[in-house]
């Protein structure tokens, strides 16, 4: 019930945390049975698209023998399956999203098909399976919402259903064709509607105006072709900046170069309709990720966007090898040329596909990655840093923490993490300001203030770091980082009953806090109390052995 009444960071995808929830039951928190499980749908994906290419192809090239189609299909189920474009959707466990609704989006088009190749009286049950199917692609992940626009286009071409010319009786057999498409596009816009009203629109008009959103929309467009091309340097974060300028040259490739490339393919439509059949498709995929009415997240553009969207792409890959196969097109020496060449080229993708999937191996690994691609990513500077403060190198951190502050001061939260990991080196006098800073816009945020407090205190402001703890339990009782603080001002203060009591509280809310432990310990010995300092020496020794050590030291 809560996964299908819970939009969680802005996404309703009940179906695939469905996914997840099965996961957990079978592998507990072992990561091996997650990746396991989204490498199985990715498979499984490549083995639909391969079915489907094939049978596009074989609309598409008719004079093309069963061999050249099956090395055609096989082509491009592999350019979809090993290009490094896929390895965020793949391998970040959390984006199992795409590769569940990839798998029932693809599956929805296969049955689309199956009813307009089948028995005209089996015609309305393939259609309903694949309006069923289509409702689970969209549970799985709204960004399915555009697959209306490619059963259009497919009923153009390669199907041809729409492509006679105008005359008597036409409208007659049109409207049928397009009535069949309502059910998709009531699921589609009941998907959308649900997706709008879940995400986090950006609401800084400085960083991501109106004006400048139909130009973003046509950069991601020429991004992701280029990616696709050329894979080289790709990022898990493409950074939003912090404001838009007209000569920004993103912006004017993303204003010139998909009216360019529309254009040709208009003219060129007759010659070569799979052209403009692809790029009609992709750019309505894209369209709902494009940010042209809500954008959600810091990125301007993401590799996962293009899981669906390069489909196309593979496809005219897969068609090229179709017709290279046949004597008409090329001579024999070419054409072995061009097999060696496509047998390359999927090397190269595999290989750079596998060093893309590498990076996600753990944060660090992934945040140094995005740093070396783009070193004035403030986001990525950020991650860097608090996943080296997780790792334990915190002093490593600071140098990427305090960058990131550098290049956004706008965003409370760098100044929060950094804040944190000063205070964690002990440095409370460079501390106390980028918390404060951060607790301007999070003012009530019982964590922040928290380890304000603890600053204050630690900088000989006892008072006034007392009564921001104070405010914190008034509003917490229960807030084990403010009672363990709370704790330790009232000791420093010579106040060691009290102090006590808070210990006692935050060990029993937390039997595992070592900061508790380590303060109660330090209070009995301070005593001479060895007999109730004993058991939590015990417990530190345990737990955290260099506490234990100290506390004894003391």
């Amino acid at each position: 019930m809560w996964m299908f009444t819970t939009a969680w960071s802005g996404h309703w995808t009940p179906l695939t945390w469905l996914t997840l929830g099965l996961d957990w039951t079978i592998w507990g928190l072992d990561p091996f049975g997650y990746h396991l499980t989204s490498l199985i749908f990715h498979i499984a994906n490549a083995v639909v698209f391969f079915v489907l290419a094939r049978h596009l192809l074989g609309r598409a090239l008719p004079g093309a023998t069963p061999a050249a189609l099956l090395a055609g299909a096989t082509a491009a189920a592999l350019v979809f399956a090993v290009h490094p474009l896929r390895a965020e959707s793949v391998v970040w466990v959390s984006e199992r999203r795409d590769v569940v609704s990839g798998l029932f989006y693809l599956l929805t088009v296969v049955t689309y098909l199956q009813a307009n190749e089948g028995d005209p009286r089996r015609r309305r049950r393939w259609l309903a399976v694949s309006v069923v199917i289509f409702i689970l692609a969209v549970l799985s992940k709204a960004i399915v919402v555009s697959l209306p626009v490619l059963l259009l286009v497919l009923d153009v071409y390669p199907l041809r259903r729409l492509a006679t010319p105008w005359r008597a009786g036409t409208a007659s057999r049109i409207g049928p064709v397009l009535a069949e498409k309502l059910p998709y596009v009531a699921v589609a816009v009941a998907g959308g509607l649900i997706a709008i009203s879940r995400a986090t629109e950006f609401n800084a008009a400085g960083q991501y105006p109106l004006w400048v959103r139909p130009a973003v929309f046509g950069y991601n467009l020429v991004l992701y072709l280029w990616n696709t091309a050329v894979p080289y340097a790709l990022s898990p974060l493409y950074e939003m900046p912090v404001a838009w300028e007209l000569r920004d040259s993103r912006l004017l490739l993303g204003c010139i170069v998909p009216v360019v490339v529309t254009v040709a393919l208009l003219a060129l439509r007759r010659r070569w309709p799979a052209g403009l059949a692809v790029w009609t498709v992709y750019v309505a995929t894209v369209a709902p990720v494009g940010g042209l009415v809500v954008h959600t997240g810091p990125q301007m553009a993401a590799d996962r966007y293009t899981y669906l969207a390069c489909l196309g792409f593979a496809l005219l890959v897969g068609g090229a090898v179709a017709l290279a196969l046949r004597p008409d097109v090329l001579d024999q020496q070419v054409r072995r040329f061009a097999i060696a060449g496509t047998l390359l080229v999927l090397v190269g993708l595999g290989v750079l596909g596998w060093q893309q999937s590498r990076i996600w191996r753990d944060s660090i690994s992934l945040w140094g990655h995005a740093v070396t691609v783009d070193p004035g990513c403030a986001r990525c500077l950020n991650g860097l840093g608090a996943a080296q403060h997780a790792a334990g190198a915190s002093a490593a951190a600071v140098g990427s923490l305090r960058q990131a502050v550098v290049l956004r001061p706008d965003i409370a939260d760098f100044h929060a993490d950094l804040g944190i990991v000063l205070l964690w080196l002990d440095q409370p006098g460079e501390a106390a300001p980028h918390l404060e800073r951060a607790i301007q816009t999070y003012p009530d945020h019982p964590d922040l203030n928290a380890h304000l407090g603890v600053a204050l205190i630690r900088t000989n402001r006892a008072e006034d770091g007392r009564r921001r703890l104070e405010t914190v339990l008034k509003r917490r009782p229960d807030h084990v980082e403010a009672l363990t603080a709370m704790g330790f001002a009232l000791t420093d203060s010579g106040r060691p009953n009290e102090a006590a009591a808070y210990f006692e509280r935050a060990v029993a809310r937390a039997p595992r806090a070592p900061g508790a432990h380590y303060g109660l310990a330090r209070l009995y010995l301070a005593r001479g109390d060895q007999t109730r300092a004993e058991p939590e020496l015990d417990w530190l020794r345990k737990f955290a052995p260099a506490l234990a050590e100290r506390a004894q030291r003391r």
